[in-house]
């Protein structure tokens, strides 16, 4: 509780540093405008949070720590003929690394057109696109390092130009219950030449803090940024609560405005909902995000109800245990309604790819009708701790009563 009261104190204080400029105007704007409607309810303050397909656009280095293949889209439409497109996806490899690719856009339609008389001659579009390839590794259990390479395309009217630059990163975890991420925006500066002028986009310093409490159940996040292009310095920040195991409810604010978004997870989909509040209305965003495969500890039961004394006696566990680093030992718990392990199966090495439990505790003896949950903790050589979700079974042996009469003799 001390350390939730010392991060409500130093939001209160930091608040009004929130309230800074704007991009408008400045190149590259449109890569500011935040990946992913998670993020954006927090206040795009995701730079040591980073840990699903949008750290391609916050911090590459969130993508050394991240185990499931996933791939994220988002389609939003913003003000009056704007719409802003994002999506990614990043693929994990074992032993080398994750890659990840995005594609951003942001376009606008409908502008008037005007000869040198000032006649009309129809309408025109302005689009701003970055094609990104990306890659992280987790050096130790620790840290981790990423980059960015980025195509940059922007079009106004009839002229086009393209760019190239780069980013990069690193995440730091002092302790299980803090993020500290740093990335440089533009390390390698893109310049895109439209017409006769080029523009340059400024390098940009963001630094992050994420807060994991309540065993990750209330995760506060901090961002600080500047610009090197006589910017004014921005405070991010926002907060992701889970008030039940699948449905998260955010929070955020940045220096243009305030949002609110809820998420919702249903292996292997999540979807995600931000609105955001500022001078020129709301706006709605909505992202859908697939993660399956990759590095991941995921159990499976057949069948889910089974009765010692029926016909399907026993249920099977199917393990599916991929980790970066070889496993060291794990350990499948099966936890009754009260929280008690009555069953564990342990070992070292990479676990069976299925277990079977014919409803016996530890003891051999039956463990009675009821519901039982299943879940797996798996440690790596390096140390890392990787838990499964949790799986649930049911024990029924009452036998249902059959249609038709009795006949009671005497």
């Amino acid at each position: 509780m001390k350390r939730i009261a010392a991060i409500a104190l130093v939001s209160l204080m930091l608040i009004p540093a929130a309230f800074a400029d704007g991009d408008y105007g400045q190149p590259g704007e449109f890569l500011n405008w935040g990946a992913g409607a998670r993020s954006l309810a927090l206040g795009r303050a995701f730079t040591a949070l980073a840990d699903d397909a949008s750290a391609v656009y916050y911090n590459p280095a969130g993508l050394g720590l991240q185990n499931p293949l996933q791939i994220t889209l988002q389609h939003a439409f913003l003000f009056v003929d704007t719409i802003y497109d994002y999506a990614a996806v990043i693929y994990p490899v074992s032993g080398i690394g994750t890659f990840g690719a995005s594609w951003v856009r942001l376009g606008s339609t409908g502008f008037d057109s005007r000869d040198m008389q000032w006649a009309s001659s129809g309408t025109f579009g302005i689009v701003n696109e970055a094609f990104v390839l990306s890659y992280g590794r987790e050096l130790f259990p620790w840290i981790s390092i990423g980059a960015n390479m980025k195509l940059i395309h922007e079009a106004v009217f009839n002229d086009s130009g393209l760019g190239y630059g780069a980013d990069v990163g690193v995440m730091w975890l002092p302790a299980d219950f803090i993020n500290v991420g740093l990335s440089v925006i533009n390390a390698v500066p893109a310049s895109v030449k439209l017409n006769t002028t080029a523009e340059n986009f400024p390098i940009t310093l963001k630094f992050g803090v994420a807060f994991k409490l309540l065993s990750d159940r209330l995760v506060p996040v901090f961002d600080f940024e500047k610009a090197f292009a006589n910017k004014d310095f921005k405070f991010r920040m926002g907060i992701e609560g889970y008030p039940i195991q699948n449905l998260a409810l955010r929070a955020g604010l940045d220096e243009t405005e305030f949002s609110f978004g809820a998420g919702y997870f249903l292996r292997p989909v999540r979807v995600d909902y931000a609105i955001a509040m500022q001078e020129l209305g709301m706006s709605h965003r909505v992202s859908v995000t697939l993660a399956f495969g990759g590095f991941d500890i995921n159990l499976a039961a057949e069948p889910k109800i089974f009765s010692p004394v029926g016909t399907k006696k026993s249920t099977t566990i199917s393990i599916y245990a991929v980790t970066k680093n070889p496993i060291a030992e794990w350990e499948l718990n099966v936890i009754n309604e009260d929280g008690d392990v009555v069953r564990t199966y342990s070992g070292d090495d990479n676990p069976p790819a299925s277990v079977m439990w014919n409803g016996k505790d530890d003891r051999g003896l039956p463990a009675g009708d009821g519901e039982y949950k299943f879940t797996m903790t798996v440690k790596d050589k390096n140390g890392r701790v990787i838990e499964s979700n949790m799986e649930t079974v049911k024990i029924s042996s009452s036998v249902p009563m059959q249609p038709g009469s009795i006949k009671l003799e005497e």
